[in-house]
């Protein structure tokens, strides 16, 4: 990935300040609008890390998740809709 070196200012929004990236960065990052990102101090330097919401796997999805495996009562999980087995 090629590097890219610039520079930006800073611009007040509000009660904040906004910095604008530059669309060759966001393209190289393939940054979508409405992106989130997380913002992180290292070394005196802000870091933005994109957050990619979706899991792309069944460990990413459940990552977060712990189950003690007790249950209270018995979980339904509704009428059957295809050719499960009845119980």
């Amino acid at each position: 990935m090629a590097g890219i070196e610039t520079q930006i200012h800073l611009a007040k929004w509000g009660n904040s300040r906004a910095a604008r990236i530059p669309s060759k960065v966001i393209e190289q990052l393939n940054l979508a609008d409405n992106q989130e990102l997380r913002l992180t101090i290292q070394d005196d330097s802000i870091v933005l890390t994109p957050i990619n919401k979706k899991p792309t796997n069944i460990h990413e999805l459940f990552a977060d998740w712990h189950d003690d495996g007790k249950r209270e009562h018995e979980l339904d999980w509704g009428e059957s809709k295809g050719d499960e087995l009845q119980w």
